[in-house]
């Protein structure tokens, strides 16, 4: 059984399961605003001012719940009298009609629905001794308003932030003095590292599943993957965290660190005397709780790159994904999938047979009646042997292999032997020769075959050029299209 209801209000959440939870969900973010300002709680007339000028911005502004739900009743059921959907009761005019408050009577809304978030328990009143009243946050529901601040500000990790208080908290002089509270914290922030990263590895599935959702058009993956995507998790400080390079850099003298300190019998000793005090436990007891929380800070950090090599490969599976959306969307007709489409659609349509054909954007395929033909059927074919058989080479296929082997085994076709080999050929001046001119023999018709493939593909690293045209030539019994090669001028 939990006991979380032991510490918490049993009515503590219905505000923000009530049909009116939209009104109070902005309330309670304008309080904690103003209870961010002050430093010793917010007066009352203020917070009331504050309601009220919300209130005077709606068009409709509805009365506060004169009662919660009954404790047989489900959460959020609506109140009698309640208009679902709309937050207010129904006027006796019309059903669609929401109730109002004047204007003059802003105020008592506004008094309204902060007496009744005391009631729910999210803020206490307390008197002052010049009778002011002031209004100030219950401890147990302190982390239920950062949890709706951070929702609307929209939620930022700093992943680097907790390396480097990871850091700075084990490497240096406070861990050696006051080891005791250093070690606590570098403990925290090792556990909110990791788990902000499962978060966010949770969270690209999300994303992914955005582009599922419907039949988004092109502009709406891009907002999904550009504007929420990207900023959710390439621009923001995951990107940071794989970049700068303080991972990389930290965790080494972080995981020394904690080596030593399990080693320093002395430093434990001491530290556990003063973290029993703390934690009120006995020093064997610190020991190893002290022993145990250092193992812990380096065991997450060895297992960190199993868990980022995940998230990058989930973050390239969601940009694969969404590049193929966008690429169905605008190629929808120009593939097979986008073709048979096109069909399917011209079936459900009712085109065709005795509604007329119709010719579609494309010629694969003209349905006009299904029958036993249209049904797919494997296709079987029986091989020659003739195909496995291999066509002997002529005789001048024959020989140039021949020869081509015997240069490349004795590394005369290398880049810069075939360079040689045209050195004398091409003068200085850069002039332009004629392969055919160069060619004598099979060894030369293989040099310049591979020269010409140099020219073309190695640039400026090949000291020559080739210029290719459209007519044949021959010399002897070499025959092949005509170019000519001349020297790279250097600049």
């Amino acid at each position: 059984m939990s006991a979380v209801f032991d510490h918490l209000p049993s009515r503590l959440f219905f505000p923000l399961a009530s049909v009116h939870r939209e009104h109070y969900a902005a309330l309670l973010l304008i309080y904690y605003r103003l209870f961010l300002e002050y430093h010793s709680g917010v007066e009352r007339e203020l917070v009331v001012a504050a309601f009220d000028d919300y209130f005077r911005s709606l068009a409709a502004v509805p009365e506060p719940d004169e009662g919660g739900p009954d404790p047989d009743e489900p959460i959020g059921a609506p109140e009698p009298g309640d208009t679902v959907g709309t937050g207010v009761e129904e006027s006796s005019e019309s059903v669609d009609t929401p109730a109002r408050v004047d204007r003059g009577d802003t105020r008592v809304a506004a008094s309204g629905f902060l007496r009744r978030l005391i009631e729910y328990g999210w803020m206490n009143e307390e008197e002052q001794q010049d009778f002011a009243r002031v209004i100030n946050i219950s401890s147990y529901a302190t982390p239920f308003f950062e949890a709706l601040y951070r929702v609307e500000q929209g939620i930022s990790v700093e992943y680097e932030s907790h390396v480097i208080g990871i850091y700075s908290s084990l490497v240096g002089d406070a861990a050696r003095d006051h080891g005791e509270h250093a070690v606590i914290n570098a403990h925290g922030h090792a556990r909110m590292l990791v788990e902000s990263l499962k978060v966010l590895h949770q969270n690209i599935r999300r994303h992914i599943q955005a582009l599922y959702d419907g039949d988004p058009e092109v502009h709406e993956i891009l907002h999904i993957h550009y504007d929420l995507y990207m900023n959710e998790v390439i621009d923001r400080a995951y990107n940071r965290l794989k970049t700068s390079e303080n991972l990389s850099k930290y965790r080494p003298k972080i995981l020394s660190a904690v080596a030593r300190y399990l080693a320093d019998d002395g430093w434990l000793g001491r530290t556990a005397e003063k973290l029993a005090v703390i934690k009120r436990l006995s020093v064997s007891g610190a020991r190893d709780l002290l022993r145990s929380l250092l193992t812990e800070i380096r065991d997450e950090l060895k297992n960190l790159d199993p868990l980022l090599t995940q998230i990058d490969d989930k973050n390239r599976r969601y940009s694969r994904i969404s590049t193929e959306r966008i690429k169905a969307r605008l190629y929808s007709d120009a593939t097979i999938a986008g073709k048979i489409k096109q069909i399917l659609a011209a079936w459900a349509e009712g085109i065709g047979g005795a509604a007329g054909p119709r010719t579609l954007d494309h010629g694969i395929y003209r349905h006009r009646r299904l029958d036993a033909g249209s049904l797919y059927t494997r296709r079987t074919r029986t091989l020659d042997e003739d195909a496995f058989s291999i066509a002997p080479l002529d005789d001048f296929d024959l020989e140039r292999a021949e020869t081509e082997l015997l240069l490349r085994i004795r590394n005369q076709l290398s880049p810069e032997r075939v360079a040689g080999f045209l050195e004398p050929f091409c003068p200085p001046d850069g002039s332009a020769v004629p392969a055919h001119a160069i060619v004598s023999n099979m060894e030369s018709f293989v040099r310049v075959i591979y020269a010409a493939a140099y020219a073309e593909s190695r640039d400026e690293r090949f000291p020559f050029r080739v210029l290719w045209y459209d007519d044949e030539v021959s010399s002897g019994r070499f025959a092949f299209r005509r170019h000519d090669f001349s020297r790279r001028r250097t600049p």
